[in-house]
């Protein structure tokens, strides 16, 4: 089931996780640095985002997102833990070690999203760790899908948030992998149609790319940020919106949906 937003509505996630195979042997020390320049960028523009991570308690980069109130660290879920083949017990086990390890730092965890399909029947483990929303794979993601501007209610009260794009593009001919013109289309059809965009940022994939991928991201923010001037559109994290979706005082679910992780 979908939901209507009362207010066009963007949210911007920032994967911060390299693919094992893809990292550079500088991989870390490359990626903090494109994350202090999308810092800087989010704060130039003054937008939040969602900033996902495989551990955020251990993450390298939880105290430069944390230290900005406007942001949320969430957690990532790849492959290795998430998905049918992994299995239920597997998920729950890494889902609940990752998720209390953020609770004993006193870090608020909201935000599931995925890089491996969320089988329907886990949901009741999101749920259980606190956690309200998921953010889809982007091979989940359905562009003929008129749902693809609501958010969806998965099951046990979980919000699920489809991907809109994903930057950088992949186009060889355009200088950073282009984008621009489909991102902005895609927030003005959010706009006309009072949905949800959801903007994601490959952050090891704009590294590869360099000035020229981090262009094309400053246009489609100075894009968003006019049509918020003008009071078309908000800008928030992919847990913010959730709970404001759930309402502020969401209940813990009832007991009888928790099914034992094995």
């Amino acid at each position: 089931m979908s939901a209507c937003l009362t207010h066009p509505t963007l949210t911007i996630s920032v994967d911060l996780e390299y693919a094992t195979v893809q990292a550079p042997r500088a991989g870390q020390s490359v990626l903090d640095d494109w994350t202090d320049r999308l810092l800087e960028l989010f704060h130039r523009f003054d937008m939040p985002a969602t900033w996902a991570v495989a551990d955020p308690a251990i993450s390298a980069a939880r105290h430069r997102v944390a230290a900005q109130d406007r942001h949320e660290l969430a957690l990532l879920g790849d492959a290795s833990w998430v998905g049918r083949e992994a299995g239920r017990g597997r998920f729950a086990r890494e889902l609940e070690r990752r998720a209390t390890r953020a609770r004993a730092e006193g870090l608020p965890l909201h935000t599931l999203v995925l890089k491996s399909v969320l089988p329907i029947d886990h949901c009741d483990l999101v749920i259980k760790e606190g956690i309200v929303a998921a953010r889809h794979a982007s091979a989940v993601h359905m562009a003929s899908s008129p749902r693809r501007l609501q958010p969806q209610t998965l099951r046990f009260g979980l919000w699920g948030f489809p991907v809109s794009f994903t930057l950088p593009a992949a186009s060889r001919w355009w200088p950073g992998g282009g984008g621009t013109r489909a991102a902005r289309l895609a927030i003005d059809e959010a706009i006309s149609e009072r949905g949800l965009v959801q903007l994601v940022v490959d952050a090891p994939g704009l590294a590869a790319r360099g000035h020229s991928a981090m262009r094309v991201l400053e246009r489609v923010l100075e894009h968003a940020g006019r049509r918020r001037r003008h009071s078309l559109l908000q800008i928030s994290t992919i847990g913010a919106t959730a709970r404001r979706l759930t309402g502020a005082h969401q209940g813990q679910p009832s007991r009888s949906i928790l099914r034992p992780a094995a």
